[in-house]
């Protein structure tokens, strides 16, 4: 009988394994990574989605080398939208943004634009499920002491990669530090629903990690979403 439960335990390790995965190269190597903040002039944030979905959207789904583009928007600033951008290559990124639909799209958005910053990151940990849709999401920035930053990273990777694999409502977990700054680090977390946030966040699991690396954290910022409809991306 032990033998049975301990054959069963494997399989539901093995089968909640399969359903999620590490973004990664071909070659398996880290993709290249950036966050994009975006600023639009009062009340047209749509407006510039509406252009995005039209223009871009299209040609940026049949770029092979575009990995995700993941973007929400601030529930207190409705006129700032975050991205985590994901490309396969340096080249890939080069193609995507010389692209004659990304010049289009960026002419028609220009006379919209408030502000527009691009953050250069190292992917930590890209975790998310082999497919399905997320509809909230949360970040963090994270600032930790240099002599602490491997221990938190190694904690912080081992949760995410956990939480992806273990918690069905838990849709993806993306972990980047910045390339200049390696000791800050700014993560995304994307939800099935509002019920899978309340179930994650108390969960003996999340508290756990939080015991952890409450020490180690020297400030912490998170930012609340309007609710979204994130399509996870299958192309990796």
């Amino acid at each position: 009988m032990k033998k049975l439960f301990a054959m069963l335990g494997v399989m539901l390790m093995l089968t909640a394994s399969a359903s999620a995965k590490s973004i990664r190269t071909p070659e398996g190597n880290m993709p290249r990574v950036q966050w994009a903040v975006v600023e639009s002039t009062a009340g047209t944030m749509s407006q510039m989605i509406e252009i995005g979905a039209r223009v871009l959207a299209p040609t940026t789904a049949k770029e092979a080398g575009t990995y995700a583009l993941y973007g929400v928007i601030e529930r207190d600033n409705p006129n700032l939208m975050r991205l985590l951008e994901i490309y396969e290559s340096d080249e890939a990124y080069r193609i995507h943004s010389t692209s004659e639909a990304f010049q289009q799209y960026r002419a028609e958005r220009l006379p919209l634009l408030a502000g527009l910053k691009l953050l250069p990151v190292n992917g930590i940990v890209l975790e998310q499920k082999n497919n399905g849709v997320g509809t909230v999401v949360k970040t963090y920035r994270f600032e930790i002491a240099p002599a602490d930053l491997a221990k938190f990273q190694r904690i912080i990777s081992d949760e995410a990669v956990r939480a992806v694999r273990e918690d069905s409502g838990v849709m993806g977990a993306f972990v980047t530090a910045e390339q200049s700054k390696p000791n800050i680090l700014h993560t995304m977390i994307i939800f099935s629903d509002a019920q899978a946030v309340q179930k994650y966040f108390s969960s003996g699991a999340y508290k756990n990690y939080r015991r952890q690396v409450e020490p180690l954290i020297q400030t912490e910022h998170a930012i609340d979403y309007q609710p979204t409809k994130i399509t996870l991306s299958e192309k990796f």
